[in-house]
Parts: C-alpha cells; sequence; structure tokens
C-alpha cells in the first residue's frame, strides 16, 4: 500500500469548530461563473465575484452556521448545507427573507481560531439554495426570536475549500437617515 501524501497531526487551532457570527453572501447572478477559480491545494485564491459586485454579509448565532457537507448520491460528491439563525425579528430581518428565499448564494465563513475563511457553493453546485430552516419565522433555541435559514448546495466533487483572497469588497453599511422634526 502506498501513501499519497504524509499528513501529520493537525494543530489545535484548526480543530476548533468556533465560527465568526458574521457570514458573508452574494447571489449566483453576482459571481463570475465563466472565470470561477479552480480548488488548489484546498483553497480557491482568487476573487469569485463579477467586476464590481461585493459580499453582502448576515450576523448569525455562531453555533448555527454549522456548515456540514455530507455524502451525496454520487460516491465522489458531497452536498453543503449550511443553517445560521438570525437574532431578531424585525421589519428589515422579515424582507430580507422574503426578498431572498429561493435564491442561490455564494457563502463565506470565517474560523475564530485560525482567521481563516471558508467558501461553499459553486457554479458546479448551482450555488447554496436559501430555504425555511428547522425552526422557520418566530422563537428559536433559548427562547430568542428570529429567523432560521438553510443554505443547500447540489451535489460537488468540492463542496467546501478555503477562501485565501486578498481583494474581499464588501458592501457598506446603508446609511440611516434621520426622520425629519
Amino acid at each position: 500500500m502506498s501513501v499519497v501524501f504524509n499528513l501529520e497531526q493537525q494543530d489545535a487551532k484548526s480543530k476548533s469548530a468556533g465560527l465568526k457570527y458574521r457570514f458573508y453572501l452574494a447571489k449566483m447572478q453576482d459571481v463570475d461563473i465563466e472565470n470561477f477559480p479552480a480548488v488548489v491545494n484546498g483553497a480557491i485564491t482568487k476573487n469569485v465575484l463579477k467586476e464590481g459586485k461585493t459580499w453582502s454579509y448576515v450576523d448569525a448565532t455562531t453555533k448555527s452556521i454549522n456548515p456540514n457537507a455530507v455524502a451525496g448520491e454520487a460516491p465522489m460528491n458531497g452536498v453543503l448545507t449550511l443553517n445560521p439563525i438570525i437574532e431578531g425579528l424585525t421589519e428589515k430581518s422579515l424582507q430580507w427573507f422574503y426578498d431572498n428565499v429561493g435564491g442561490n448564494f455564494i457563502c463565506v465563513w470565517e474560523n475564530c481560531a485560525t482567521g481563516k475563511k471558508f467558501i461553499g457553493g459553486s457554479p458546479c453546485s448551482n450555488g447554496l439554495r436559501l430555504g425555511y430552516g428547522g425552526s422557520g419565522i418566530g422563537t428559536q433555541e433559548g427562547g430568542i426570536n428570529g429567523i432560521s435559514l438553510t443554505f443547500t448546495g447540489e451535489e460537488c466533487n468540492q463542496p467546501i475549500a478555503f477562501y485565501n483572497v486578498e481583494d474581499f469588497p464588501i458592501t457598506p453599511d446603508a446609511e440611516e437617515v434621520p426622520a425629519e422634526p
């Protein structure tokens, strides 16, 4: 039996499942599908968005993001699912969900211990489709109000990759316009 490569025991930081609460989204129509970079050594190193497009973000409970890629129907493929929960139920969060449910996205999340970013969704998986999560809209785990989301991809041979890019443009926060007296 031959060994393909040597893989030493991983350091403690790489084992940490702690994720930052903010994860980033881009609609598939904003992704440069024709020039989507290949995964090399487990990572994508080039911005996947079209020129001038930016990432938006959603703040969620950290333990809810929980990326999980499981075996697909084909033995070489995986299916990625993310299950973030938006804490709080406001007009803005509810309208955001209604405007985007059923849409396909690319998602990026970050490990707190290592600072490494990961990307899920690609042209191969048709992105990750946004749908209602397990606990829906209303009371979530711990008794808080919120919106449970599910992002699910189709079968893909590389459902998750490290996202090692320097250019990570984020949509600026909208400025609140004060009401006139």
